[in-house]
């Protein structure tokens, strides 16, 4: 597989699903004991690096994380749920943590 180098980071505000950041977490505190700089960032690309090698590889995903995978994207209340989690956080970091106090 070939990658261009991208030379620029990419900023996004995403909302995850509490068991994906307990994941994030353990893999950055992991990455931590074993010498690495890490950020939850870093934990975050490269479990998501993972899954993209995994992914395209000649095998592909197995039967059972398709199942998983496609299981939660059908989870309409799930997606709605981090859906509007990820809007209420654009909206924090546009007017501030007080966006939703009266004055």
């Amino acid at each position: 597989m070939t990658v261009e180098r991208e030379s620029r980071v990419v900023k996004k505000t995403v909302a995850l699903n509490p068991i994906m950041d307990l994941y994030v977490r353990k893999l950055w505190a992991w990455m931590i004991e074993l010498g690495y700089d890490a950020t939850y960032s870093t934990a975050l690309n490269f479990m998501l690096l993972i899954a993209v090698v995994q992914a395209s590889g000649s095998d592909g995903l197995s039967q059972e994380t398709k199942d998983v995978v496609w299981a939660y994207a059908k989870n309409r209340e799930l997606v709605k749920a981090l859906d509007l989690e990820g809007h209420v956080t654009r909206l924090k970091e546009m007017w501030g943590d007080n966006a939703n106090q009266r004055s």
